[in-house]
């Protein structure tokens, strides 16, 4: 992105939200966004934000990976409190989406108000989302800017020593965690859940790394996917080149978090707990590959599940 005027944290929100109007693509191009048509960035967004990328907090914070977790809830109070009532807000799937959570920092700042404890909770997640977009393959240069701008945006911004908010604090652990892990089902479920593996695979991603393994996949949702992705491997005698590509993703987003931690001082202890999540990921594909003796196990499971 070549650098021009800075994006403010509105235009930010409202690229998040929808494909740009007439008006706010103007605003982009003067931030130095990737010159584009607005036609092509309709589909671009829609493919992007509503089919791989999903732009949520407790996506990204809940142990589960599934969207509207307590957390947004606990934004949607705050919104409430501090009178920020967007159209917006009513037309996303959940209250914690990334323009809305930009749209109420921007709503703050323009009131001389602050809530660093919502910032805190933003500045974890939102950037490794941003990741997630310019980890997209075939993602439209003009929303790698958004991302990338995202991302510079929320991290320049004076850190937060705020405590912990109850209201905002993530899901990290289920009923289930502590039971044996075994099936497949369990497996994809930690592999989807960047809280656990401490990575986004897109359903994009996800084929990308089928084909890279000489495989190809139904089109689904991305559980079924990253399922699918599995069953065929171990049908096809490929489940070891599949995990060398998801150990390839692993490595690739624990560098992004060491080049972020050192251009970002204060994220650096972020930057541990996601590095961390990649270390387990880690361990997972190892205990998988050693699985590979008896791969019925590993791509089967339970089929019940």
């Amino acid at each position: 992105m070549r650098a021009m005027t800075r994006p403010t944290l509105s235009l930010l929100s409202r690229l998040w939200l929808a494909e740009p109007d007439t008006e706010t693509l103007a605003l982009a191009r003067e931030a130095g966004f990737t010159d584009s048509d607005s036609s092509d960035l309709a589909s671009a967004w829609t493919d992007l934000f509503l089919l791989n990328v999903y732009p949520y907090g407790t996506a990204f914070t809940d142990i589960s990976g599934e969207l509207n977790g307590p957390a947004a809830a606990g934004a949607s109070r705050r919104y409430d409190a501090a009178g920020y009532q967007p159209p917006e807000l009513f037309g996303t799937g959940a209250p914690d989406h990334a323009g809305l959570c930009l749209g109420f920092l921007a709503h703050l700042s323009a009131q001389g108000r602050e809530d660093p404890e919502f910032l805190a909770w933003t500045r974890d997640w939102l950037p490794v989302c941003a990741l997630a977009v310019e980890r997209q393959p075939f993602a439209h240069p003009f929303y790698r800017d958004l991302a990338a701008a995202t991302r510079e945006i929320l991290l320049a911004m004076p850190p937060s020593t705020a405590a912990a908010s109850e209201d905002l604090a993530p899901v990290l652990q289920t009923d289930s965690e502590a039971e044996e892990e075994v099936g497949l089902s369990r497996v994809v479920r930690f592999l989807l859940a960047p809280a656990a593996s401490g990575l986004f695979l897109s359903r994009s991603r996800l084929g990308a790394l089928a084909l890279e393994a000489g495989l190809r996949l139904p089109f689904g949702s991305r559980f079924d996917v990253a399922r699918a992705l599995f069953e065929a491997a171990g049908e096809n005698g490929r489940v070891e080149p599949v995990l060398e590509g998801l150990s390839r993703e692993a490595e690739a987003w624990d560098a992004a978090y060491e080049a972020q931690a050192r251009e970002h001082a204060p994220w650096r202890t972020r930057a541990a707990v996601w590095r961390g999540r990649i270390a387990a990921m880690r361990e997972r594909l190892a205990e998988m590959g050693r699985l590979l003796d008896s791969p019925l196990e590993l791509e089967y499971g339970n089929r019940g599940e």
